[in-house]
């Protein structure tokens, strides 16, 4: 009969701990699947409102700096509007802030019988318009043409002189990479956290449903030898 109590003394801790790891694994998987949706929820909700007002930038920022550009300047002498835009585009229309976590980049070109040369700007894997048909933007409207890729928004303002006729372009794109960055890292971070946090306060809570069984075990092993 001893032995018997023994089995199933073993048998019943066995069953406790095996029910308490079983519960502690589905409640660990459970909160972190919570957690990542909550979160990865959230991240989409703050990328896609930092996305559209750095479109509404964009779009200011490069209207604002295709208005004081002249058209016919460009006709007249492309070399000394090159000269004269390289001063003063890259103070309208590059970010300086250190805090922004998008990066812009432009470019404004000449245009002439279907080519566009660069006259000022940055060199950028960015910029798109020596890259796409010119056709895409140099439309009978002359409004100004939007890309939108993943992670970069591309605008193209086609810029007149005195007849009405497109002598330049102008070119503001904005890349979203850092954001999307920051979101992986703080993501990875926060469920790193929390996984840490349950699987701590699981093996606590444990504590008290393993450690008492394993106690009356080891007690009563030594209070049988001993006899």
């Amino acid at each position: 009969m001893p032995a018997m109590d023994h089995s199933n003394t073993a048998s019943n801790a066995a069953g406790k701990v095996a029910k308490v790891a079983f519960l502690s694994v589905f409640a660990l998987i459970l909160v972190i699947t919570a957690v990542s949706f909550a979160v990865h929820h959230m991240r989409l909700g703050a990328e896609t409102e930092f996305k559209n007002a750095m479109v509404a930038r964009v779009r200011t920022d490069a209207k604002n700096a295709a208005s004081v550009v002249s058209g016919e300047e460009i006709n007249t002498d492309p070399i000394l509007a090159a000269q004269k835009y390289s001063t003063i585009l890259p103070f309208m229309l590059m970010d300086t802030n250190e805090d922004d976590y998008s990066t812009q980049v432009f470019g404004l070109y000449s245009y002439s019988n279907g080519v566009l040369t660069m006259l000022t700007g940055i060199d950028s894997d960015y910029l798109i318009a020596n890259k796409i048909p010119v056709s895409d933007w140099l439309t009978a409207e002359l409004t100004p043409y939007e890309v939108r890729d993943e992670d970069v928004f591309h605008y193209l303002v086609p810029i007149l002189d005195q007849e009405g006729k497109v002598s330049a372009l102008l070119e503001l794109s904005a890349q979203t990479k850092p954001i999307n960055e920051m979101g992986d890292k703080l993501e990875s971070m926060i469920l790193s956290t929390v996984s840490a946090a349950v699987i701590v306060a699981m093996a606590i809570f444990s504590l008290q449903y393993i450690v008492p069984p394993i106690v009356r075990f080891v007690s009563k092993n030594k209070t049988e030898a001993s006899v």
